[in-house]
């Protein structure tokens, strides 16, 4: 058995398929190495859940995270952190509110489902599949939030002025124009 599995990796190490992503490559329109993705994937949960993120917000940070996982994704297919991910991120997606967020769930959860069926994340995803991904509705305490954010009419109803520059302190035409020896004599 220890033979077999001898051959395996030296056939998999001469045909050139690469393991685990090494720590000094990054992926995604961000440039975040696979430490990095897991990271902020296993981060967005509690930000979201302590209300530190609105649902637009950490849909967009998980949409950035998504880009980076499928770089990676492509990249290292055989990557031991790539099923776990998945499955956190599509998660997570699941308890984001609206329909963007339940199809990049079920999307995530296929992906697991389909690329790594024999793992407990490939077991629990088609699960969870087959439970079904319903839409969440917008939670009332994003409401509230966004309506703290927004400000007053009458905050906004009074005109800032700016203060207006002195002509002392705006450089003269000429001086501009000759080189700084000269320029700082004239000053």
């Amino acid at each position: 058995m220890k033979l077999v599995a001898l051959v395996a990796f030296l056939v998999a190490a001469a045909a050139g398929m690469p393991g685990n992503a090494p720590a000094d490559r990054y992926f995604g329109k961000l440039k975040m190495s696979a430490l990095r993705i897991r990271y902020e994937v296993m981060q967005l949960r509690p930000r979201y859940e302590t209300h530190k993120l609105l649902p637009e917000e950490a849909e967009h940070l998980a949409l950035l995270d998504e880009d980076a996982f499928y770089d990676w994704a492509t990249r290292y297919p055989h990557d031991a952190w790539l099923a776990s991910t998945a499955y956190l991120l599509a998660a997570y997606y699941e308890e984001l509110p609206g329909s963007t967020a339940r199809s990049h769930a079920v999307h995530m959860l296929s992906f697991v489902k389909d690329r790594f069926p024999t793992t407990v994340y490939g077991k629990e995803a088609a699960a969870a599949l087959h439970r079904g991904v319903p839409v969440r509705g917008d939670p009332a305490w994003a409401v509230d939030m966004r309506a703290s954010r927004v400000p007053s009419p009458t905050a906004s109803a009074s005109p800032q002025t700016l203060p207006q520059a002195s002509p002392l302190a705006s450089p003269s035409p000429t001086a501009s124009s000759l080189d700084p020896v000269t320029a700082s004599r004239r000053m």
